[in-house]
């Protein structure tokens, strides 16, 4: 009969060798108790909060530069929506 612990051992290294990386890794940052984040979310979020300033993309170079300055850059991939057109009123307000 062959030792229970490797047998268990075995079929968690095949268990894992199946699973997804990322989610691996968010496993293991819930446990120490961080909080996972997707960053693919997160970047999409961004550049729709970009996107919706209507500065004539002055904040999004200000950013840029900023992130420059610290050695990163700003990647969001992706496409660019379209700003949200203002509703236009009707008639004469009184």
């Amino acid at each position: 009969m062959s030792d229970l612990r490797k047998d268990l051992l075995r079929q968690m290294k095949a268990i894992r060798e199946k699973m997804d990386p990322k989610l691996v890794e968010r496993v293991k940052l819930a446990a120490l108790g961080k909080v996972p984040y997707d960053s693919d979310a997160a970047k999409e979020a961004v550049g729709h909060f970009l996107d919706a300033k209507r500065d004539g993309g002055a904040f999004r170079r200000k950013l840029e530069q900023a992130l420059k300055a610290e050695g990163g850059t700003l990647d969001l991939d992706g496409e660019k929506a379209p700003p949200p057109v203002k509703p236009r009123r009707g008639g004469r307000v009184t």
